[in-house]
């Protein structure tokens, strides 16, 4: 039997399993969070150019896509991650050696804020990146507001917040390839990019250009 921990927070239950080979954080009989495949998450962090100075980091889930990022950029970088529930932020602060991407959070180009990202996007100018992990794709949203990152005022404020070149990125596990549209009537020069890993496709990120 796995081993679980319960948490109450925003109205929700949500249990967290160590199931031995990988981590699983659920709401309800939701999962919404598993660590049996962190490569694509890593992947995903890894889009971010080298020269990249301002990046928003849409949830923080077990830190692949943070430590993606960080891989990438440079000393100087300012990476924000946006993260809604304080249980994921008290969980990823845990020293035990196997837990996923264990001390992302104490990289010193992190701020970590937890804070609804689309507020967060709201009120930032000239970044470089905001890279999205928050649900399981843009039409399989793990909270219903968070429907709103992705409609054509969700869009048009990353826009925005880029800055001329900057990309605004979302993982899927699922393809949706109707987004590109999306992406393309906000203004956003739109592409996908796949995530193969143990030798299949298994997520991509669609992107969109400023």
């Amino acid at each position: 039997m796995p081993r679980s921990r319960t948490f109450r927070e925003a109205g929700v239950t949500l249990t967290l399993y160590d199931r031995g080979t990988h981590h699983e954080l659920m709401i309800g009989d939701v999962p919404i969070l598993t660590s049996a495949l962190l490569g694509t998450e890593r992947d995903f962090g890894r889009i971010v150019a080298k020269s990249a100075r301002r990046v928003v980091v849409g949830g923080l889930g077990f830190g692949s896509t943070l430590a993606g990022v960080l891989e990438k950029v440079g000393a100087s970088a300012r990476v924000l991650v946006v993260e809604k529930l304080e249980t994921v932020i008290r969980l990823a602060g845990t020293r035990d050696a196997r837990w996923p991407a264990r001390g992302v959070l104490d990289d010193p180009r992190v701020e970590i804020v937890r804070a609804d990202v689309r507020d967060v996007i709201a009120r930032e100018r000239d970044l470089d990146a905001i890279l999205l992990d928050v649900d399981n794709g843009p039409e399989w949203a793990s909270f219903r507001e968070n429907a709103r990152l992705y409609d054509a005022r969700g869009l048009a404020a990353a826009k925005r917040a880029l800055r001329s070149g900057g990309i605004y990125a979302v993982w899927s596990g699922y393809p949706v390839d109707a987004f590109l549209v999306r992406l393309r009537r906000a203004g956003l020069r739109a592409s996908v990019v796949p995530f193969v890993e143990r030798g299949k496709l298994q997520a991509r990120a669609y992107v969109g250009k400023k």
